[in-house]
């Protein structure tokens, strides 16, 4: 969703003052220029020079050229304004806003913010907010959006929302230029059949070849000339079309079209792509990338060019990012790399072109991994005649999926925490709905801790106290203690609209672990049929901190020579296997078998629970 991003300054500017007071104190403050600024005050005045020190109140606006700026909050939080961005202090004293009309800002700090649509935290790190998204660039964040439900930020990947534009009325975008004049040029009066663009939106701009003036350009399609540029204001997008290459460009985006019809994306977020099995390519500041489509699909990137470096993900088919020093970096979808102005390339998110162990889509499983984090390679089984891609996220709307491609199998890094997966199949008329998903959970977890004594009775008295019984694996038996006279007694224990009696003559009554489940309990005891005032309740639950299984052999990082040792022991309910061969349990618990070297890099030990669910404990061998 494209559009103003707000945010609430009494969140994010907390002591500043407090919000409906009264008086009006600065609301941030310029300390950094690397270039010249400029400020507004209100919507309708011109715009003038800023220097260091300069404050800003509600209703003024801060304007950056080809240099940066930075602004102190009082509180301690800190915006870093990208050269060409425009940000705007709005709304009223009882609830103002800043508002991202052009460009980016980078908001560090620690603390709830709010936003439009709900809200951030951020924890010690740094977050990019554009006029059409929020992205995290270190540290933790994650949004709570307005129905309650929490995203974790994924580091480089922007996360959109819906919200209100703030009614600027015009979007001047460069300091450092000449006036925009009045009358707006029809992309349709260009005289050029080589450049295509179709304008959506009040706010783009067009500089001919050889001028300095920015002209307003009117929205729908035409023809763009050679060594022109455009630029764009937020609520504003374009598509460019030139030398089968096409440039989708978002609100606050610049690109140049070169005499033999190259583009340039100067900065601002893009998505770039090429036609089926063929080739396009994009100059990005620092180098350029070229995507190279597929018999069943055209390639793309999306390109995010910032102050420092441009951001690029491959959403289809491969790529290859280069760099002006010489460079050279093959990427495959679901790949993410920078590129840095100085041609300087960083991977980001890399395809593992190995992976750790495999399953089936469509299997939910919990991985224990020492590592911490597990190179899995999901298989198709058939699912996808033409190949597909797995997605997965945190959120199970897929949102802001990491992406890997495949004809019968594709491998991804899947780190610590709990992912939702799916399936979905590759062909030219399009992606198709989902064929298969699941969860995986990954723990940093050896499988080393001894497992816990199993108690075979707890007691608990009718004193009408409450009581909580955590059990490992078995609910043990229950002990009830009866203090007084009155025998022949009777215990009650009921739950869910349902009552259990159990008789005895004392001092205790003994309930069965097997008459029992997780949940919460009321008792009593009737003396000689008479029934006790005191009601006592119990709470049995499941005690998902103590270890399950215990793996003794073999020993993570040791080298595997000939047969592979598997050794351990569970608690009652589970069963062993590795590679779909069962190994048998003894009455003792505990397992042993001698295996082969898996195909991939880790032996994974497949434990079972009728109510836990799958779990593989992974080993893998020295060199």
């Amino acid at each position: 969703m494209r559009g103003t991003r707000l945010l609430a300054v009494c969140a994010l500017f907390a002591l500043v003052w407090a919000c409906g007071g009264g008086g009006a104190p600065a609301i941030a403050e310029l300390t950094k220029a690397d270039g010249p600024v400029e400020k507004q005050t209100g919507e309708s005045t011109p715009w003038g020079g800023a220097k260091v020190g300069t404050k800003f109140y509600i209703g003024d606006a801060a304007r950056t050229a080809d240099g940066g700026a930075q602004l102190e909050v009082s509180g301690g939080a800190q915006i870093a304004m990208q050269p060409h961005t425009i940000l705007r202090f709005g709304g009223t004293k009882g609830n103002s806003k800043i508002a991202v009309e052009l460009g980016a800002i980078d908001l560090s700090g620690t603390g709830n913010y709010g936003l439009k649509s709900g809200d951030v935290k951020l924890s010690k790190g740094k977050v990019r907010i554009t006029a059409g998204g929020v992205m995290l660039m270190d540290g933790e964040a994650q949004v709570t959006g307005v129905g309650g439900n929490n995203i974790d930020l994924v580091m480089g990947i922007e996360t959109n929302f819906d919200v209100m534009d703030v009614g600027v009325k015009t979007i001047d975008a460069g300091v450092a230029d000449a006036p925009v004049v009045d009358a707006p040029i029809d992309a349709s009066e260009v005289s050029s059949s080589e450049g295509a663009i179709e304008v959506t939106g009040k706010k783009a701009e067009i500089q001919l070849a050889g001028e300095t003036t920015w002209k307003p350009l009117a929205a729908g399609a035409g023809a763009l000339p050679k060594g022109a540029k455009v630029r764009l204001g937020a609520g504003t997008t374009a598509k460019i079309t030139a030398r089968g290459t096409t440039l989708d460009m978002a609100g606050g985006s610049r690109m140049s079209l070169g005499d033999d019809l190259s583009m340039a994306l100067e900065g601002g977020a893009a998505r770039a792509s090429s036609a089926v099995n063929a080739e396009g390519k994009v100059s990005i500041p620092g180098g350029a990338v070229a995507m190279k489509g597929t018999a069943d699909a055209g390639g793309e990137a999306r390109l995010d060019a910032g102050a420092r470096d441009t951001r690029v993900s491959i959403q289809r088919g491969t790529a290859k990012l280069t760099g002006a020093t010489g460079g050279l970096l093959e990427m495959n979808r679901g790949e993410t790399a920078t590129l840095a102005k100085n041609g300087t390339i960083r991977v980001v998110e890399a395809i593992p072109n190995y992976y750790d162990f495999t399953i089936s889509v469509g299997e939910t499983v919990t991985i224990h991994d020492p590592k911490g984090s597990t190179a899995v390679k999901f298989r198709f089984d058939g699912k996808c005649g033409g190949g597909g891609f797995i997605e997965m996220d945190k959120d199970n709307r897929y949102r802001t999926a990491k992406v890997s491609a495949g004809k019968d199998e594709a491998n991804l890094m899947v780190g610590a925490g709990g992912w939702a997966y799916r399936l979905r199949c590759s062909s030219s008329s399009g992606d198709t709905a989902p064929v298969g998903s699941g969860r995986i959970v990954v723990q940093r977890d050896s499988g080393s801790r001894a497992l816990p004594k199993q108690e075979t009775t707890n007691e608990i008295d009718t004193d009408g106290r409450n009581y909580r019984i955590s059990y490992q694996s078995v609910i043990p038996t229950v002990a009830v203690r009866i203090k007084g006279e009155g025998a022949p007694f009777t215990l009650h224990v009921a739950t869910g609209g349902k009552e259990e009696v159990f008789p005895g003559n004392g001092p205790k009554i003994k309930v069965p672990g097997s008459k029992l489940k997780e949940g919460t309990y009321t008792y009593w005891i009737d003396r000689a049929g008479v029934k006790d005032p005191k009601v006592s309740t119990l709470t049995i639950d499941f005690d998902n901190t103590a270890p399950q299984v215990y793996i003794s052999s073999p020993v993570n990082g040791r080298p595997w020579e000939g047969e592979i040792d598997v050794r351990g022991a569970v608690l009652p309910g589970w069963t062993a296997a590795v590679d779909a061969i069962t190994i048998p349990i003894d009455s003792q618990r505990r397992f042993s078998a001698k295996v082969g070297k898996p195909p991939g890099n880790a032996l994974a030990i497949k434990l079972s629970h009728p109510q836990r669910g799958v779990h593989y404990y992974l080993r893998r061998g020295g060199k």
